[in-house]
């Protein structure tokens, strides 16, 4: 099934799950249990998302609403395309929809926010923008549980998202769900459906698999020069043993393939790791997941490049009433995400909010990403360089559904061989916002 068609069955499918699910006497779900004889799927297999929200926004079972209006000021929106910056500002309009369901059998939930941005005087660059997140699991039987999570965003980058995007997508796993390298005001599309399966053999023992695919491509060619569409398959499968209450060990094997285009290139990997979890009541996690990865690259015309690497990931959550924090790293040689060829890449990526009162919420996230080429069969070009970028923002309740927001991003990136990033590689972005919410509780 292609990729849209699979975030449009979720979203018609889930809606039935939230209000038609029945609760069974059993505790299940990818969260904490009191029942040590259920085991839950690890981050590095299951792909969930750290939970972020905190205070009043970690409540469940619940439909809320609203839109955000946002004025901000840019000090370089046409980053790469000339050798001097040029301001402006803009204004962005996005409704939002979100949906959260938990139950001893069911959790997930589902953000929807299409919008509009409006720039000036550089009105080129005035857009239609969509995010959408969907994440959930259900322990389809007693042994059985399925997990399943949705990355869409269109005309969408870390300047262009809503702050209540903000770190949203940060998980355990070793597959990254942005870019590492971050093109501001480009068009382009990013999508990924991630689908995984868990079978819990005995008391103390699981095994599972796993399946994905993503794409990521741009629609304007004068804003994405030195930069390629690509599309990515990959598959997994994974056996996990607890050792004690909180803590397992498991074995997992990972096959990749990518294509890149216009210009044809595939990168093919596999690779095998061992991987550990820990969970500790205070809301603590660890996943660390690490082992040797073979490569193969090509291109038509040329004989094809195999290298053996080490690879692995590592990832950290942490969730109390007033504070979350998320952290994940990872290694691999990979394909795609802009770049042309293979290369090694080191990515991170870190989210923290707190509750100060309980009005005022600050949080800050941020993304790293450093490349470098391992093609040697692309000698005139380099995929070596590195992104940086980071965003804080205070929020500041007004009134019972109307929340102000002020918020700071910065990007660099060094790129000297793109030409989409090495005129003017840093912008720097400050914005307020009005957020209009209101939320339903859902009855039983």
């Amino acid at each position: 099934m292609h990729k849209n068609n699979l975030f449009g069955l979720a979203l018609f499918l889930v809606p039935g799950l939230l209000w038609c699910q029945v609760e069974p006497s059993a505790s299940g779900g990818s969260g904490e249990s009191n029942d040590d004889s259920q085991m839950s799927m690890p981050p590095q297999a299951s792909g969930a998302f750290y939970p972020v929200a905190v205070g009043a926004g970690q409540r469940s079972n619940v439909l809320s609403a609203g839109v955000l209006v946002t004025g901000a000021y840019d000090d370089n929106v046409l980053a790469g395309e000339t050798t001097n910056p040029i301001a402006a500002e803009s204004v962005t309009v996005l409704p939002s929809i979100r949906i959260d369901e938990k139950t001893p059998r069911f959790g997930g939930g589902l953000s929807y926010s299409p919008g509009f941005m409006y720039y000036t005087p550089t009105t080129e660059l005035n857009q239609v923008t969509q995010n959408a997140i969907a994440d959930f699991h259900y322990r389809w039987t007693p042994h059985t549980t399925i997990s399943v999570q949705e990355v869409f965003r269109q005309n969408s980058t870390v300047f262009s998202q809503p702050y209540t995007f903000s770190g949203t997508t940060i998980s355990g796993s070793a597959n990254p769900a942005s870019p590492i390298v971050i093109v501001p005001y480009a068009g382009q599309i990013t999508e990924s459906t991630n689908g995984h399966l868990g079978y819990q053999i005995s008391r103390s023992s699981m095994l599972g698999v796993s399946g994905s695919f993503s794409t990521y491509r741009f629609s304007n060619t004068a804003q994405s020069e030195g930069l390629d569409n690509s599309n990515v398959e990959s598959g997994s499968g994974f056996y996990t043993r607890r050792l004690t209450r909180t803590q397992f060990v498991g074995v997992s094997y990972s096959y990749a393939l990518t294509h890149a285009s216009p210009f044809p290139f595939t990168t093919q990997s596999q690779t095998v790791a061992v991987i550990y979890d820990l969970y500790l009541g205070s809301g603590f996690s660890l996943s660390l997941k690490g082992g040797p990865e073979y490569t193969s690259s090509s291109t038509p015309g040329n004989p094809a490049t195999n290298e053996w690497d080490p690879s692995g990931s590592a990832g950290i959550g942490w969730s109390r009433t007033r504070t979350s924090f998320a952290l994940n790293y990872s290694r691999a040689v990979t394909t795609g995400w802009g770049l042309l060829g293979s290369y090694t890449a080191d990515s991170a990526a870190a989210n923290v909010r707190h509750q100060f009162t309980r009005r005022l919420t600050g949080g800050a996230n941020g993304n790293y990403g450093n490349t470098k080429n391992a093609t040697p069969l692309l000698v005139s070009y380099s995929a070596s360089g590195h992104t940086l970028f980071g965003r804080a923002s205070l929020e500041y309740l007004l009134g019972e559904h109307l929340r102000l927001v002020g918020e700071y991003a910065h990007i660099h990136t060094d790129y000297s061989g793109i030409s989409a990033l090495s005129n003017s590689p840093s912008d720097n972005r400050v914005g307020l916002t009005l957020n209009y919410q209101f939320e339903h509780p859902l009855g039983r």
